[in-house]
């Protein structure tokens, strides 16, 4: 059985891996992270307050699937997720297009595997036996 998950831990984990990603991608290999016309740097703060409000988004999501099947919330991640994809296809570089689809499928796949409705319905069977 799946243990829960802290909706916390899975924003700090969503979080530091957007930024770790970020670092390897900007300041070390010296990818210029730009998206938009006009084209708008993306930058680590920019990284974490997405992070943060996708994870609340998803959240909220969440506890609104409560009482519907896991299949409800893994249908809803994947479209979201599909949408979110069409962000990146408005880089200006090759490698910023890469970099802006791995923090989305990086985030995407933290937050619908660390909030997976099934791990809240084991915590409350514990809670009630």
């Amino acid at each position: 059985m799946s243990r829960p998950i802290p909706v916390w831990l899975v924003a700090v984990t969503a979080t530091a891996l957007a930024v770790a990603i970020w670092v390897l991608a900007v300041p070390v290999d010296g990818v210029a992270l730009e998206a938009g016309q006009p084209p708008l740097t993306v930058g680590p703060a920019s990284v974490v307050v997405v992070a943060l409000v996708a994870t609340l988004g998803g959240w909220a999501v969440r506890t609104w699937l409560k009482n519907r099947t896991p299949v409800a919330w893994w249908l809803t991640c994947g479209i979201v997720l599909l949408v979110s994809l069409l962000g990146p296809l408005g880089a200006t570089t090759p490698a910023a297009r890469g970099t802006l689809l791995t923090l989305h499928l990086v985030v995407g796949t933290v937050i619908a595997v660390g909030l997976d409705p099934r791990r809240v319905r084991v915590r409350a069977q514990v809670l009630a036996a």
